[in-house]
């Protein structure tokens, strides 16, 4: 029996800035050759790397929506770590605006994009890269 998720940012736009968009078509691929098969999973690392640094930063005018909110429900789990996370930042009643938890995630992934390029740009093996250098932000 599947698990009923509800998905309130399913109306929600999933924005990251053009500079960032430009950068992350290079390590996203369905074919299995790159370190994620889609952009919502660098974008989620992008925002771990982000919540390590205890850091958000604002996107700025220039974005570009690579999805909707939508593809949250295919990993039901992301919806219940964003609304932890909001919630560790802003208190429980930023669960009654669902755009503020999605502007909470994509500061944070807007800061951790810097830290996700600066470990695969150059590297051979960007996947095996990134999975030996995940460890090092916990480190910090």
């Amino acid at each position: 029996m599947a698990a009923y998720v509800m998905n309130p940012y399913a109306s929600q736009d999933l924005d990251i800035s053009k500079e960032n968009s430009d950068r992350v078509g290079d390590f996203v691929s369905r074919a299995g050759d790159k370190p994620f098969t889609r952009q919502v999973d660098a974008w989620w690392v992008a925002l771990l790397a982000g919540v390590s640094m205890n850091l958000r930063t604002e996107l700025g005018s220039r974005r570009v929506k690579f999805n909707d909110g939508g593809i949250l429900a295919s990993d039901p789990w992301r919806i219940t770590h964003l609304e932890l996370l909001a919630v560790a930042d802003e208190g429980v009643e930023v669960l009654q605006r669902p755009a503020q938890v999605i502007r909470i995630a994509t500061e944070y992934a807007n800061t951790g994009f810097d830290w996700l390029f600066e470990q695969l740009i150059g590297e051979s093996e960007p996947a095996l890269t990134l999975t030996n250098r995940l460890g090092d932000l916990t480190a910090e």
